[in-house]
């Protein structure tokens, strides 16, 4: 994605994994004390419909990255849980972290303001 703004967090994510998304979700379970993420939560949170995580959900699940957590009482919410143990998490959540520290730089936020580059150019 040669020339994609970088102007939100979802250009970063878009570039890097090619799903706007995927950094949200991973940063999500990565961040989750109790390592489970509803993602109608995480959408409301964002201003975003649920279904646009869904794919990254899935490419999850699949990797076993992530589980479903079986239904408990009438509660309908499907909530995820991670899977892979900390020493699969706790890099994410570093890299994650990092990923944001360095867009906020190369968008000028970290830089109060100083910075006039707003796209990245390759």
């Amino acid at each position: 994605m040669r020339g994609a703004p970088l102007d939100d967090i979802r250009g970063v994510s878009a570039c890097l994994f090619g799903h706007r998304y995927r950094l949200e979700v991973l940063e999500a379970f990565a961040s989750a004390s109790d390592g489970q993420v509803n993602l109608g939560r995480l959408a409301a949170r964002h201003g975003v419909q649920s279904a646009v995580y869904y794919p990254v959900v899935r490419d999850l699940l699949a990797l076993r990255m992530v589980t479903r957590v079986t239904e408990l009482g009438r509660d309908r919410r499907r909530w995820y849980c991670r899977a892979g143990g900390d020493a699969l998490w706790e890099p994410l959540g570093r890299l994650v972290a990092g990923l944001r520290g360095h867009h906020d730089l190369i968008a000028g936020t970290g830089l109060n303001g100083t910075s006039e580059q707003k796209r990245v150019e390759t």
